[in-house]
């Protein structure tokens, strides 16, 4: 008997280096705004179609990992956006996709080992139990995953008194 995977839903995994000396400078420059959930700055920048005063920075500090990732994704891409959530004790971000795009990628800009990362949903349920597959990648801090923007994905409440910071963005084929 042949067994084979037909589909696979491929995340892409990096750790941005020397995080820890951008990390404070990077979080302060934050001006976030409510969310549904939690703090952020996708309305004032992203929907404005403006650059958040970070985006160049971050751009520098990510030069590596999107190279990385550009060997791998094969195909010209450009990133044309770019935001920030921050969660406190209780704030969450409701499952939610980045629409038919390419790809996106999550930045853990802040993340306590208290900290759950982000859990992500396959298109489609577990074939024996009828299930929804759950996907929760091993990050840490510091770390960045490309993932297909399409892919159903959700911040849970956050149950610690530390911030949980992200930043995010969403890569499309040029």
């Amino acid at each position: 008997m042949k067994i084979a995977n037909g589909f696979v839903v491929p995340f892409f995994t990096a750790t941005v280096e020397n995080w820890s000396d951008h990390k404070d400078d990077i979080i302060s420059s934050l001006d976030l705004e409510d969310g549904d959930g939690h703090l952020t700055d996708y309305f004032k920048y992203y929907k404005e179609g403006k650059l958040a005063p970070y985006t160049e920075k971050m751009f520098e500090l990510l030069e590596p990992a999107l190279k990385e990732f550009n060997e791998i994704y094969p195909f010209d891409f450009e990133i044309y956006n770019m935001w920030a959530q921050k969660y406190t004790r209780g704030g969450y971000h409701p499952p939610h996709n980045h629409g038919a795009l390419g790809y996106s990628a999550i930045f853990y800009a802040s993340l306590e080992s208290d900290h759950q990362p982000t859990s992500f949903f396959a298109p489609f349920v577990d074939f024996i139990e009828g299930d929804v597959v759950e996907y929760v990648p091993e990050v840490s801090e510091g770390d960045i995953v490309f993932f297909p923007s399409v892919l159903t994905h959700q911040c849970k409440a956050v149950k610690s008194d530390s911030e949980r910071v992200i930043i995010s963005f969403n890569i499309k084929n040029a």
